[in-house]
């Protein structure tokens, strides 16, 4: 592992809040098979990991529904735990980590757009996921996993901050198409990583935000359209 590929994975553990004791796992969770196979030099990739990986989310989600809803109906829970780990949700995630620029593809895989398929990022996110258990037990994944779906798993009725959710309601309402929103700009370290991000209307910039992920930098830009639309 060279320096660089190091600090970059170091980086990545501030962001999943657990300090490697065996930083190969990481690197390991972070290789294509892609990659392996072209280069002799990789001690493996992470389709064994994945496996393990969606395993631990399915038994974290299932434990963290049925806490939330205890009496409630097996079909509804298991419909929930299917949409929050579906391979785009878990690519979008995977996305917000900055795992694609991490992940080791082979030449052929790179040309072809790999970083950019929902497949290969979501089986990454299990392989980390995988990893984490691995280097730190099941306290370290439930804890990783837990905070990462905590906005999703909020009890219906409990006020939430989604500003996303109340401008597209409150847009709709008004007969104007759902917002979008652009990544405009990104800066920092690796480790202390900033997002700008633009909301717009058809295709009009109404808003801009800021965060530390891009979800968060999307929140931010939709409650400054909020303000702007109240105002």
């Amino acid at each position: 592992m060279t320096p660089e590929r190091e600090a970059r994975l170091r980086a990545l553990e501030e962001r999943l809040g657990h300090r490697f004791a065996d930083l190969r796992l990481l690197d390991r969770a972070l290789t294509h098979s892609s990659r392996a196979n072209e280069d002799t030099s990789v001690a493996g990739h992470n389709e064994p990991l994945e496996f393990l990986g969606d395993s631990i989310i399915g038994f974290v989600m299932a434990d963290l529904l049925h806490r939330r809803d205890p009496e409630g109906r097996e079909g509804g829970k298991s419909k929930t735990r299917a949409q929050l780990v579906s391979a785009r949700s878990l690519a979008q995630r995977a996305d917000e980590l900055g795992l694609p620029e991490l992940l080791g593809l082979g030449r052929g895989e790179e040309k072809s757009g790999g970083r950019k398929k929902a497949a290969l990022m979501a089986d990454a996110y299990e392989a980390v996921i995988a990893a984490l258990y691995l280097d730190g037990g099941l306290e370290a994944a439930y804890r990783f996993v837990s905070a990462e779906f905590a906005t999703d798993l909020e009890p219906p009725g409990l006020p939430t901050d989604d500003h996303k959710s109340t401008l597209q309601e409150i847009l709709q309402a008004r007969g104007d198409p759902v917002p979008e929103y652009e990544l405009v700009g990104e800066e920092g370290p690796d480790h202390r990583r900033r997002f700008r991000v633009r909301c717009l209307v058809r295709g009009v910039a109404i808003a801009e935000g800021e965060g530390s992920s891009k979800k968060q930098a999307q929140q931010d830009a939709a409650r400054n359209a909020l303000a702007r639309i109240e105002g």
